[in-house]
This record gives structure tokens, C-alpha cells and sequence, in this order.
């Protein structure tokens, strides 16, 4: 029994009771010609069935500021989503099914006290 376990439990149901089952599309990339391992092509995205609990983003002054200034080009989510521990790695290039809807993954935080996965703080693009 690991250290956190009752921590991974508690954000597991947590986010089952008040979350929204959702479809998480990792998007995986095969090297077709062994002679070109930089010429990489999309394969067929891997679904997961996952719990979101979809919230507010965090709220960052900084950011706020600077998407105002004219010229700038960071834009601030209007959507994340907390997601507890699962079985395979998320990047940041996959994609949330939602209901018939695409939302991209623009940034995740991982909550990992001593390298055991608590919780996912994920930010969709706007």
C-alpha cells in the first residue's frame, strides 16, 4: 500500500460523483520508413474512458494582463478539468471528446507527491 492511496481514492470518487464521463484520444505517431525516424505520421487515436470534472480555470493575474496588451497571442481557457490518476500518460497533444465535442488539451499540471500520480489539472484551449 502506497503512500497516497487514500488521497488517489478520494479524488477518484470525488470526480466520478460530480465529473462527466468523457472519452480521452491519445493521438499516437508511427515511424513508417526505419530509415526516416524524423518523418513521423498520425496513426489512429487510442480512447480512454475517463471521469472530468469540468471547472473554471485557475485564475492567473498575469496571463489576464497579458492577453489584453494588443499584439500579444496567449489566450486564457475558459474550460478545465480535474482528472484523477489513470492507467496510461496523457500528453499534450490529445484531444477530450465531450459530448460530441473535440476539446483540445492546451496544458496539464500533474499533482504527484513523491512520483505517485494524485491528480490531473488540465487546461482546454479556448
Amino acid at each position: 500500500m502506497a503512500q497516497f492511496d487514500n488521497a488517489i481514492a478520494l479524488a477518484q470518487r470525488l470526480i466520478a460523483k460530480y465529473g462527466q464521463r468523457v472519452v480521452w484520444q491519445s493521438v499516437t505517431e508511427t515511424t513508417p520508413n526505419p530509415l526516416e525516424p524524423w518523418n513521423k505520421v498520425a496513426g489512429d487515436p487510442v480512447n480512454h474512458p475517463v471521469s472530468i470534472c469540468f471547472v473554471s480555470p485557475r485564475d492567473n493575474e498575469w496571463r489576464k494582463l497579458i492577453a489584453l496588451l494588443k499584439g500579444t497571442e496567449i489566450t486564457v481557457s475558459r474550460l478545465a478539468g480535474l482528472m484523477g490518476a489513470v492507467t496510461f500518460t496523457p500528453k499534450q497533444n490529445d484531444f477530450v471528446n465531450r459530448a460530441g465535442t473535440q476539446l483540445k488539451v492546451k496544458e496539464f499540471d500533474v499533482l504527484a507527491p513523491n512520483g505517485q500520480i494524485v491528480l490531473y489539472t488540465i487546461e482546454f484551449e479556448a
